[in-house]
């Protein structure tokens, strides 16, 4: 693992627990916000295919901790996400407007409807109404608002991570 890659995961670390902070302080109840979903889509999108899911795995992992729910249960739904992400991203052009917005919506989309079923299977009562209606549009209008936001504190973030954390083979070293 070279020391870019490092230095965004550590900047996921940091990140996870303070945009879940202001999720659940000072946004209180905001209608579909899962900022836990938009930094996954914002690791599919700057990190390779089997880190992203790590990466979302570890994300995840966090929230179930951070909100007091079934270990795993977030974390195997965000590490989905990211690594759909990742698939998206494959097929669209990075440098095209609105990619990663595009990649966000797909992947929250899916994400949100695997998690669905999985609380239906676990018989868990959700109607389906309330879902289209009530959790799912507002889930994809936040991830397309907020992914380009996230993705460019990521960046500056792990930027900032990696300056103080040098690659050894920038030294010169083999």
């Amino acid at each position: 693992m070279n020391g870019k890659r490092l230095s965004f995961f550590i900047a996921y670390a940091l990140l996870t627990p303070l945009m879940l902070l202001a999720q659940y302080v000072y946004l209180g109840s905001t209608t579909g916000l899962d900022l836990g979903a938009v930094l996954a889509c914002s690791a599919g999108w700057l990190v390779p295919v089997p880190a992203s899911w790590l990466a979302g795995f570890g994300i995840g992992l966090i929230q179930d901790v951070f909100v007091g729910r079934t270990l795993g249960f977030c974390a195997l739904s965000l590490s989905l996400v990211a690594m759909v992400t990742s698939w998206v991203r494959r097929f669209l052009n990075p440098r095209m407007p609105f990619a990663a917005c595009i990649a966000a919506m797909v992947s929250t989309g899916i994400g949100d409807c695997v998690s669905y079923a999985v609380l239906r299977l676990s018989k868990i009562q959700l109607a389906w109404e309330f879902f289209l209606r009530g959790i799912l549009p507002y889930s994809l209008i936040w991830a397309f608002a907020l992914i380009i936001p996230v993705n460019l504190m990521v960046n500056g973030l792990s930027g900032i991570i990696a300056m103080i954390w040098p690659d050894n083979r920038e030294k010169g070293s083999v």
